[in-house]
């Protein structure tokens, strides 16, 4: 029994092993080209554009660079890391990945910094769940968004916005297509 208990934990020591080892040496610059193009292969079927540079290979993930993503609202971006989270993905059952970026812009009328940021995406066939969301520019957002990828909807937030003077004034229209709620001086994306 003792003898076959140890057999057991060596095995597991050394597939715990080589799966480190694998994660460690994987491709990361060729994963995160295949990533993009399916992601652009994918956008581009709901009315998107995703353009970029260039895809480095970083510590556990990839680096795009110059990234642009054009649809109701335009962004860029100057460099935007990725990094899969494996074992949060294989507890919830569902794509797990860190996302940070620099150097942000966004386009809605007027061109306004985002600044940089960072947010933890979950992704799962009915919902894409952002949270701890939080950006250092002009446009600020801090907080987390549910998103329904099919309806291309807003399901569940709860994310203050700091916008520019000269912008907060179109907030009030843009009521008809986000879930806007204003609270005093303060904008949020509220949905429950």
């Amino acid at each position: 029994m003792k003898r076959s208990l140890i057999n057991t934990l060596k095995i597991l020591l050394f597939i715990a092993g080589f799966g480190a080892a694998v994660w460690y040496f994987l491709p990361w610059a060729e994963i995160g080209r295949f990533a993009m193009s399916t992601a652009s292969s994918r956008l581009s079927s709901r009315g998107m554009r995703i353009g970029w540079s260039d895809v480095s290979g970083e510590d556990e993930g990839f680096t795009v660079h110059n990234l642009t993503i054009n649809g109701m609202a335009n962004f860029t971006f100057s460099s935007v890391t990725l990094r899969p989270q494996i074992l949060s993905s294989i507890l919830s059952l569902s794509a797990v990945c860190d996302i940070s970026f620099r150097g942000g812009n966004i386009q809605l009328g007027q061109v306004m910094n985002i600044g940089d940021g960072r947010v933890l995406l979950t992704a799962g066939r009915e919902e894409v769940l952002l949270e701890n969301l939080r950006t250092t520019g002009e446009f600020g957002i801090s907080g987390y968004m549910s998103v329904n990828p099919s309806a291309m909807r807003i399901v569940r937030a709860n994310a203050r916005l700091n916008v520019p003077d000269s912008f907060a004034q179109n907030l009030g229209m843009l009521r008809n297509f986000l879930p806007l709620v204003q609270d005093g001086d303060t904008w949020y994306i509220r949905r429950n």
